[in-house]
């Protein structure tokens, strides 16, 4: 009788262990994901508690010339002001004019580039749901605000001057930028009020609100998003296209085809264009040597560094520091 109890006692331990182990597992592969989507979440804190929004007057080209892929867990709202531009958002490349509304859903990868021929100037008011919400569970959020900021219902991008009910929209979001802008506590209560009469005018003007339907190119852009991550991690490294196809399951000629396709410019450009904006941080806000920079940003040729420079910004490392000391 001992002997089958102690039996009974050992199976029951080792389906524990086994159960442990495979929760444990689980609960791993869940953490790894989320550091993969961490990695290239945007590090910047927009707002805090006593402030919920923050508001950026934004131009391209400025310290860069162009807002690399990267994605935040709010809402980001941007009125064109003048020049002509492109937002990447998911698998999708708009065009942008000026008087044209982009609301950027909360976690979507999205990137923003001026045309070559001319400056793109804008501005932004990024902030969290938490703004807007009374109480989670009357129906003004669960059933407007939820879809919309989960991205179960996706906002027209851009919002031009064709559809109907256009200059009401133009209106309150000129003010919620003056409103920001301003950043007093006073002007935050017409900030609020203006933010859910645009949310109104969003879900009940025809055309504007559709419900979203996950699309082959988006779930490519899922597969690839490991990808930006491992850049973003590593990009002070040596970073091979094989290696980087290896990461996305794919041949190296696959995956440089994809990259291409879904994020409009090649894996190699793009790791470049990360390395150069790390450079740029460094020498805005450093005293360190430019050939220290170089190496430490993954360029292992200061001629190549100096050349990549260049073209992505306009000007030598060296100008580009004394410029930004100076303004």
């Amino acid at each position: 009788m001992q002997e089958e109890v102690t039996q009974k006692t050992v199976t029951f331990c080792i389906r524990a262990t086994k159960i442990t182990a495979d929760l444990l597992k689980k609960v791993l592969v869940a953490y790894l994901r989320y550091q993969n989507l961490y990695a290239i979440k945007e590090k910047c804190q927009h707002g805090s508690i006593q402030v919920p929004y923050s508001y950026y007057d934004c131009g391209i080209p400025d310290y860069f010339t162009s807002v690399p892929l990267h994605w935040h867990s709010e809402m980001e709202l941007n009125y064109i002001k003048s020049g002509n531009g492109f937002f990447k958002y998911e698998d999708q490349t708009i065009s942008a004019k000026p008087g044209d509304i982009v609301l950027i859903q909360p976690n979507v990868l999205h990137a923003i580039m001026s045309d070559e021929h001319s400056s793109f100037f804008y501005d932004t008011i990024v902030f969290h749901q938490n703004m807007l919400v009374g109480s989670y569970d009357d129906r003004c959020y669960t059933d407007i605000l939820l879809p919309i900021f989960s991205s179960r219902r996706r906002v027209l991008v851009p919002v031009s001057q064709d559809p109907p009910g256009y200059h009401e929209l133009h209106d309150s979001v000129r003010t919620i930028m003056q409103c920001a802008h301003k950043n007093l506590a006073t002007s935050d209560l017409l900030l609020k009020s203006e933010l859910l009469r645009l949310f109104y005018l969003l879900a009940s003007t025809p055309g504007l609100c559709t419900e979203h339907t996950v699309s082959t190119e988006s779930r490519m852009t899922e597969t690839l998003r490991p990808v930006l991550t491992y850049i973003q991690k590593h990009h002070s490294e040596s970073v091979t296209i094989e290696q980087l196809a290896k990461i996305a399951h794919m041949s190296s000629s696959y995956f440089m085809s994809c990259f291409k396709q879904n994020f409009g410019l090649g894996a190699i450009e793009y790791l470049n264009q990360v390395r150069i904006r790390s450079a740029c941080d460094l020498l805005r806000n450093t005293d360190r040597s430019i050939s220290d920079i170089a190496f430490d940003t993954g360029f292992h040729n200061l001629s190549n560094f100096n050349r990549q420079f260049r073209t992505k910004v306009g000007c030598s490392p060296q100008t580009y520091r004394k410029e930004s000391v100076l303004s």
